[in-house]
């Protein structure tokens, strides 16, 4: 196993196991750029990426299953395909499918983007 494939499964499963903002500090880089939807969607920051995953999660009453599909490891470039079932504190049901691919830098991942389904 290629270190990046080390860090991967090792980020994977920390999300896996519930702990999102801990894999954040361990794997993400000070200056990291995350983008969801649109370009205007991007985050600067690991401060930032953090603080948009805790007023998200300020509001998520019940995290029903997370589940990865796959991942895959390129030069510096990940991707990894998760489920997301979760369950609002209003009692709405959130059921998607995410890509996240990550591009690395030093061991860390300075770009994060989602590509999302329900």
């Amino acid at each position: 196993m290629n270190p990046l494939q080390a860090k991967v499964k090792a980020l994977d499963q920390q999300i896996l196991d519930g702990d999102i903002l801990g894999a954040v500090d361990t794997f993400f880089h000070p200056d990291v750029e995350t983008q969801e939807g649109n370009a205007e969607d991007v985050l600067h920051g690991k401060a930032a990426k953090k603080k948009h995953l805790q007023t998200f999660f300020e509001d998520i009453a019940q995290v029903n299953g997370i589940h990865l599909h796959s991942y895959a490891v390129g030069d510096d470039v990940t991707m990894s395909e998760f489920t997301f079932d979760l369950t609002r504190t209003d009692g709405i049901h959130l059921l998607w499918n995410e890509v996240l691919r990550r591009r690395w830098q030093d061991g860390l991942v300075i770009s994060e983007r989602y590509y999302t389904a329900s």
